[in-house]
């Protein structure tokens, strides 16, 4: 005897593996969410334009990427076909989160600062450049395909 038949809809309702692309963005996305929630009481408190303003640049950028971290992450798991290009979103912010956030944030001096830049702008282009080439391939792509 056999095993027990298949349907059309049991073959249907099978997913192919996550691709790699796609699970390494979840890794970053989730590592961002975790930076921001420990850097938050530190965004919250900094303040660049003067004691009278009650925003700053550096807030209104942080709270408009956690928006978009989070709903982004929500979209894709799941899968609907907009959270490609939320992924692509998420994958250019390496280089402002890595880079420019701990500087402005811990008032680094200016002679560290600029060594802050030198490591971290490299290393935040190449993370961007291999989230983007992982999730361009066309099994990236196709992980997403709910309406």
């Amino acid at each position: 005897m056999s095993g027990p038949e298949r349907t059309p809809d049991a073959e249907r309702d099978e997913q192919p593996p996550t691709p790699i692309g796609v699970l390494v963005w979840f890794g970053w996305a989730f590592v961002l969410l975790a930076i921001t929630g420990l850097l938050l009481p530190r965004i919250i408190a900094f303040v660049d334009f003067s004691s009278k303003a009650p925003f700053s640049i550096l807030g209104i950028f942080m709270m408009a990427e956690l928006a978009l971290v989070i709903f982004g992450v929500t979209v894709a798991l799941q899968r609907k076909r907009v959270a490609w290009r939320f992924a692509i979103g998420i994958s250019l912010l390496p280089v402002p989160i890595l880079a420019g956030l701990p500087p402005a944030l811990f008032d680094f001096p200016r002679g560290a600062a600029s060594g802050w830049y030198a490591l971290f702008i490299p290393i935040g282009l190449v993370l961007s450049a291999v989230l983007l080439i992982l999730l361009l391939r066309p099994a990236a792509r196709a992980y997403f395909d709910e309406e």
